[in-house]
């Protein structure tokens, strides 16, 4: 049987967002410059029996697989305009790994800040975002979708002395090849995922933050409940100002009873890597 929520979908091809966050904020790299998330990752399983009996899905990554996944996402983000950034990313899975290429989720998107306030204190945007199809391969062994994804999210952001808000929205259109398995299962796939989550940053002292991410999105699989949750804890040090190391521990489960009492089927991600901007 497929897990529950299929656990660990948040959203299955946003580039990585305020990391080591799952929510994304309205920020947009400077005209000219440039900037370099590169972390890794690796999911668990928590009761309900063996993991090899479950699909684990990764947040951001469309991880299907029968196993745990260990990974390094990469993101290269370029400034084009004081307000508007590109960005590119992939995946190289360490594990699982097989016969077929490794660097799975290749994404395309490109964030606008459409409004902010002249103080600073709140910022609007929109991050559309395209995923190139990956192989039959990739996609019977559950690293990726073999067909074209696309998606836009909506990025509200508040701000004040030592507290930020950011709050995303977004809708993800996720066809796939129905002709073959996804991540070794015939069950089918909802299409149409919908992303709701919020995330408080808080400035602890300069540059150390503490973050919670919380969020609700669609459960992939048409025979599991709609819907899934998640919550996540963050440390986000920063020795210098271009530089960021982050690490987060995320838990999620078919609701947020599970999430917090840790009472029932769930899936982990822990995470760490760094931002660098130049």
């Amino acid at each position: 049987m497929r897990l529950i929520a299929l656990l660990l979908l948040l959203i299955p091809l946003t580039v990585k967002a305020f990391e080591p966050l799952n929510t994304d904020d309205a920020g947009t790299v400077p005209k000219d410059r440039n900037q370099i998330e590169l972390y890794f990752f690796k999911t668990a399983f928590h009761g309900g029996g063996s993991a090899n009996s479950v699909d684990l899905n990764t947040p951001g990554e469309e991880y299907f697989g029968i196993d745990n996944a260990k990974a390094f996402p990469f993101t290269y983000i370029r400034g084009i305009s004081e307000n508007i950034e590109v960005s590119l990313g992939a995946t190289n899975f360490a594990y699982p790994r097989g016969n077929y290429s490794s660097v799975a989720n290749k994404v395309i998107a490109l964030k606008w800040r459409f409004a902010e306030a002249q103080d600073g204190k709140w910022g609007l945007a929109v991050k559309p975002s395209f995923t190139l199809p990956g192989t039959i391969q990739q996609q019977v062994q559950g690293l990726n979708l073999a067909l074209p994804s696309y998606g836009l999210n909506v990025i509200g952001s508040r701000y004040w002395d030592k507290v930020e808000l950011h709050v995303n929205a977004s809708y993800t259109n996720s066809p796939y090849n129905t002709n073959y398995l996804i991540g070794g299962s015939t069950n089918p796939n909802r299409k149409n995922i919908i992303f709701l989550s919020a995330a408080p940053v808080w400035t602890v002292v300069n540059g150390f933050r503490l973050a919670v991410d919380i969020g609700i999105t669609t459960n992939p699989p048409t025979d599991q409940p709609y819907l899934t949750n998640y919550a996540l804890l963050a440390a986000i040090f920063s020795p210098i100002d271009d530089l960021d190391i982050g690490l987060s521990y995320m838990r999620s489960a078919e609701n947020m009873g599970i999430v917090v009492s840790n009472a029932g089927v769930s899936a982990s991600r822990s995470e760490i890597g760094f931002t660098w901007r130049f």
